[in-house]
């Protein structure tokens, strides 16, 4: 780059004259030729921290020019930037100021631009013309961020000038920041001390602007005004107390990563050296093991590759006080055999800071980029302290899933519970009287597979009925609902009750069990109340390639159409013979990615014993609508058909006419 330009520019001068002064007496002797300066260069020296705040009021074309040397970091001035994916690549250059005022009245500024497809770790580092000395009072250092909007995780190092995986290199770790609102702000990261030292350390500075996320359009960000700052107020955050609930599930149903519940797996290295600034710890609560990330960035583990394909679901616990971003990671080889991987994202939600949360997470979520048949490392990403426990997978057989302990304490309506014995009065209650689970460890609860609810009872002697209510969330928003059948409490004898949850489809989450008595003035003992989720069952999938078109039926690059003036029977016959014969004795279901153009397009599918016209025995399943131009998964059941019936032929037909629909990946499940 040309940082220098303006000092070589200047020695050059005054070498010239000089020697024109030596040589005056030979005037023939040829002279220098000063080449004037271009112009769209850097007119300001290297950067310098201790001269004073850093402006970036300099005009000049973006950082990474002809002469952009990345791994030499000796040289003062280097900038460069970093997370690009092939071709796509953020951008760093100066700009003017996109919001002038009284927050920020500079002329020019550093604007980053990150399009779609870059790393969410992408950003960009520039060397000082010194190292950093850090004035008395001032041990932290700050910039004027301009932020799309709050919730933006904002990343500092500072580093010394040797490459990395240098020995001896030395580094202040990954610090943090969380932009609060929009436009411009001031953002204060602590420097820590290294060894009892902190200045004389540091000359180059790395920045992410929004660390951990991943752009779905273009976002720009700005930088400006870098400066040294008095310390903000540190926070300690929230440690857990206590330990999260123990799982229930059965041993044979569950892969354990880490947890004191179950025997975990062998070959797991839970601290591989990615070069993350977090600390990795085991800590033991409550007479059990938790792992503790501490200054998360991100962190990964590396597993014997497992296969993952009989499972259903991912379990995790986990705790923080102060983070603000956190997502975990499966991730599989790409099958290219170059070392490279896929990876997908699951995002934590952090709405109950403080206190332990639970949450199952379906693998499905992760199928269509990573190979469940081969996962060899999980990732986290996020900041702050997250404590984890009751890392496993599990699910896959017949009746298997999630068994969450409900606790009836929360009386309203003027209904009353004493030491698990309920009432529901007939004077002065409401007629809606009623029970409220309290353990909300156990929500979201879902049954796209049905479920059950066990329970123990027994009367005073007369038969009491009771129900259960599912809501979306607490009164008022409570709809989607779902409420059982009823059932009889009966006898002084403590026996075991069920009531079956039928499927309520994928898309409906409950944040609300309810408890109800219908009998009046008659008490009943209620305990170890427990709500099953159903997990898939396991069975095997089968590609799909429905390739063949009849009837007029049209199919172009995965787009399907059903035009106008076709045949009644037009559609589409699946071409991979190598899926035949299919039995769905103990059903199945469909899986599909779908987009349209911008109108609903509704399909369903046809499954023949054998080709036109040897179909008997067949079935169709219900019809299904595809919406919006993003690409969606979805799922179609297959209900339990003959256990002798089979089937040769699987034909696929859009009820929808003259509107394309883009369909691609489909996997037909046979449930064994």
């Amino acid at each position: 780059m040309r940082h220098n330009l303006l000092l070589i520019f200047t020695l050059t001068f005054i070498f010239s004259i000089i020697s024109c002064s030596k040589d005056n007496d030979n005037d023939n002797q040829g002279s220098i030729v000063i080449e004037e300066p271009e112009e769209d260069v850097f007119v300001e020296a290297d950067p310098d921290l201790n001269a004073g705040m850093i402006t970036f009021e300099e005009t000049g074309p973006s950082f990474k020019t002809e002469n952009w040397q990345p791994e030499d970091r000796t040289q003062p001035g280097n900038w460069s930037y970093f997370g690009g994916v092939g071709d796509i690549d953020l951008s760093v250059a100066y700009a003017d100021n996109p919001s002038k005022g009284d927050t920020n009245n500079s002329a020019r500024v550093i604007h980053v631009s990150e399009p779609v497809g870059v790393q969410s770790w992408a950003g960009f580092y520039f060397m000082l013309k010194d190292k950093i000395n850090f004035p008395s009072g001032k041990d932290a250092i700050s910039f004027q961020f301009y932020s799309p909007g709050p919730g933006h995780n904002v990343l500092l190092k500072l580093e010394d000038e040797l490459t990395n995986e240098t020995e001896g290199k030395k580094t202040t770790g990954d610090l943090f920041a969380v932009t609060q609102g929009t436009g411009w702000e001031t953002v204060v990261f602590n420097v820590p001390e290294k060894s009892g030292e902190r200045s004389g350390i540091y000359n180059t500075v790395t920045m992410i602007l929004g660390y951990g996320k991943t752009n779905e359009s273009a976002t720009s960000y700005y930088v400006d005004n870098f400066d040294f700052s008095t310390p903000k107020e540190v926070v300690i955050a929230a440690a857990p107390t206590d330990s999260p609930s123990s799982p229930t599930y059965s041993a044979g149903e569950v892969m354990s990563i880490f947890s004191d519940s179950y025997t975990s797996i062998d070959g797991i290295n839970f601290n591989p050296n990615w070069g993350q600034s977090t600390a990795v710890s085991t800590e033991t609560i409550a007479n059990n093991t938790v792992m503790k990330y501490g200054n998360l960035n991100y962190q990964g583990t590396e597993v014997p590759n497992i296969n993952l394909s009989n499972k259903t679901k991912l379990h995790l616990d986990y705790f923080t006080g102060d983070a603000t971003t956190l997502k975990f990671f499966l991730i599989s080889p790409d099958g290219n055999g170059d070392g490279a991987a896929e990876e997908k994202a699951f995002e934590l939600d952090l709405t109950n800071l403080g206190t332990w949360n639970s949450v199952n997470i379906d693998l499905s979520h992760f199928s269509d980029v990573v190979d469940l048949n081969n996962v060899f490392q999980f990732k986290v990403e996020g900041n702050g302290s997250v404590y984890f426990d009751n890392i496993f997978f599990y699910g896959g057989g017949s009746g298997s899933g999630d068994d969450n302990s409900a606790q009836f304490t929360g009386v309203f309506g003027g209904a009353t519970v004493v030491d698990n014995v309920f009432n529901f009065p007939s004077a002065g209650t409401e007629s809606w009287a009623g029970f409220a689970n309290e353990n909300a460890a156990i929500y979201p609860l879902a049954f796209p597979h049905g479920g059950k609810i066990t329970f123990t009872g027994l009367t005073a002697g007369t038969d009491v009925d009771i129900k259960f209510k599912f809501e979306f969330k607490p009164h008022p928003d409570t709809e989607p609902s779902y409420t059982t059948s009823n059932v009889t409490v009966s006898g002084t004898e403590a026996k075991e009750y069920t009531v079956d949850i039928p499927s309520q489809g994928a898309d409906k989450t409950f944040s609300s069990l309810l408890l109800y008595l219908i009998t009046q003035d008659n008490s009943v003992t209620l305990t170890n109340i427990v709500v099953r989720e159903y997990a898939a069952p396991s069975g095997t999938n089968n590609s799909a390639a429905y390739t063949g078109t009849f009837g007029g039926a049209t199919s172009v690059n995965n787009v399907y159409t059903f035009p106008t003036g076709t045949e009644a029977w037009a559609g589409f016959a699946n071409e991979n013979a190598g899926i035949y014969p299919l039995s769905f004795s103990k059903g199945g279901k469909i899986k599909f990615n779908g987009s349209t153009a911008g109108v609903d397009v509704s399909i369903n599918f046809k499954f023949e014993f054998k080709p036109h016209p040897d179909t008997e025995p067949s079935f169709s399943t219900s019809n299904i609508t595809i919406s919006g131009t993003e690409s969606t998964e979805y799922s179609v059941d297959i209900p339990i058909q003959d256990a002798a019936n089979t089937f040769s032929s699987a034909l696929m037909y859009l009820v929808t006419q003259d509107a394309g629909v883009t369909l691609t990946d489909f996997v037909i499940t046979s449930y064994e």
